[in-house]
């Protein structure tokens, strides 16, 4: 018996809830079910036998699921989250739905599926208002789906805290939200005109009618959703998101779960670091054959200078032959691709040149090139190539440029303090991984650096609680987790090491 809720009938509510919501509960996740069945029974003022009973119903009350999905769902997401993803989608996606459209008409439907609080789809209205006087002329049709009520809610009032724009250029921000009277950020009205919100159960067989779109759709965002579904109502979901699909429309899912797509109407397409697919049969290349190169990587050595956090993902498609995409009329090698090879540059100890590269990136920003996506992540990797080369003045001031487009991305001041510390710069190291720790209080190799930072100003009072803090962070975790910043640390890895200092001290 768990939490007074026997294992038998726990098993019984996973299977339901995932018939109902397509959410997948194992056992492992089971303390995060019965929390929120506990807020469910007690908003309804019933039992668990009440829900069960509700539940067995082929139909259940609706109320009953919205709440469900309320207290099961969490949606973790940010403005331009995964600005590699943004930049293929502005210089490749919308071009080639523009060069080469899949209609008669000059309309474009998006539709991101599991948009949470709407930080993703309004991202997609932003890039695409960048990218005016371009697509003039066209209709454009942007909708964000969630089955959580409270997180469209949200979504549609259009404001946000600070939180939301932790690796969003300051310049975009002040062009596209007004500071509100309690700090917040409320996204102006034209970007908000161009989003629809609707709530969607993908697990629903006509959730189609729900998005009141009567067309197929250009490009379905479908990103870190299918993650969250057991395999077979994940088979269902794609399945049923590829009829959705225009003839040679996207399906875009998220690094991790490329390789749950395997439906015969889908083709993979490889592009830089990533791997997306293509409703139609598979095309011979006009490009080259990018690979995709380097797992993603949030793992930042301490105390030594990180090694970049966004690099894309490991090959894990179907074993289908992929292709790649037909790209638009010459416009110069594209930003992303240009990124990558100074990425591989660096990733190979290729230093002077990456830096190289990277220079003309930003230099490029300078001069009017619209790479507003990858000018920050070029400041990042430039600051990176120089303090490999020990260059640690120049490796500061990229950082620190690079916080001046991203004031509330805690990683940068996170990768700041590791280049201070690398100078022997203990307090200033200390001032800097104390700014992100209080951007993210649940940062938690930042709070192990700041121990190991204390400990060496022979400061045990303050190291033990940062220690302490880390580890009570680490027990919310699964032990086989790997650690972001952490060179592959695992959590069980981690809470051994902190331990085995805390005892010699």
């Amino acid at each position: 018996m768990i939490d007074d809720i026997p294992e038998n009938t726990l098993n019984e509510l996973s299977r339901l809830v995932s018939i109902h919501t397509g959410l997948h509960f194992p056992e492992k996740k089971w303390p995060a079910l019965i929390k929120g069945i506990i807020s469910v029974n007690r908003q309804l003022q019933k039992d668990v036998h009440h829900l069960l009973y509700c539940l067995r119903n082929p139909s259940p009350p609706k109320e009953v699921i919205d709440l469900l999905t309320d207290r099961l769902t969490v949606g973790e997401t940010y403005f331009l989250r995964d600005k590699n993803f943004f930049q293929i989608f502005k210089d490749q996606i919308i071009q080639g739905l523009i060069h080469y459209p899949r209609k008669k008409t000059k309309k474009l439907i998006f539709w991101c599926a599991g948009c949470a609080t709407g930080e993703e789809p309004y991202s997609a209205a932003i890039v695409i208002d960048h990218i005016l006087p371009e697509i003039s002329g066209w209709e454009i049709s942007i909708i964000g789906s969630d089955i959580n009520r409270m997180a469209l809610d949200k979504a549609r009032a259009g404001v946000y805290s600070n939180w939301s724009f932790r690796e969003t250029p300051e310049p975009l921000i002040r062009k596209y939200f007004t500071r509100t009277e309690d700090d917040r950020f409320e996204l102006i009205p034209r970007i908000r005109r161009m989003v629809s919100f609707v709530q969607v159960n993908l697990m629903t067989e006509n959730y189609a009618a729900s998005l009141n779109c009567h067309d197929p759709i250009d490009v379905i965002v479908c990103r870190n959703v299918l993650m969250y579904f057991n395999n077979q109502n994940r088979i269902r979901v794609i399945q049923n998101l590829a009829k959705s699909l225009v003839d040679n429309g996207w399906l875009i899912t998220g690094p991790s779960e490329s390789g749950f797509v395997d439906a015969p109407e889908l083709t993979p397409v490889r592009f830089p670091n990533a791997l997306y697919h293509r409703k139609g049969s598979p095309r011979k290349s006009d490009s080259p054959d990018f690979s995709i190169r380097a797992t993603h990587q949030k793992n930042i050595s301490v105390p030594s200078v990180p090694k970049t956090r966004r690099t894309g993902m490991k090959n894990t498609g179907p074993s289908r032959r992929s292709t790649d995409v037909k790209p638009p009329p010459p416009t110069g090698k594209p930003i992303y691709d240009l990124y990558q090879e100074a990425l591989t540059d660096y990733q190979q100890g290729d230093y002077r040149q990456s830096a190289q590269k990277l220079s003309g990136i930003v230099s490029g920003a300078r001069n009017g090139n619209p790479s507003f996506l990858m000018r920050t992540e070029s400041m990042i990797l430039l600051a990176k190539t120089h303090a490999n080369l020990g260059e640690l003045d120049q490796a500061r001031t990229w950082c620190e440029k690079a916080i001046g487009f991203e004031k509330l991305n805690p990683e940068l001041y996170y990768l700041l303090s590791t280049i201070h510390q690398s100078a022997n710069d203990l307090d200033a190291a200390i001032t800097s991984v104390k700014q992100a720790i209080y951007l993210d209080a649940g940062f938690i190799m930042a709070h192990f650096m700041l121990g190991m930072l204390f400990a060496r100003k022979n400061r045990g009072l303050e190291s033990a609680k940062s220690m302490n803090t880390a580890l009570s962070l680490l027990r919310l975790k699964d032990p086989e987790d790997v650690l972001e910043f952490a060179e592959g640390m695992t959590v069980s890895r981690l809470v051994e090491t902190i331990k085995s200092m805390t005892a010699r001290d």
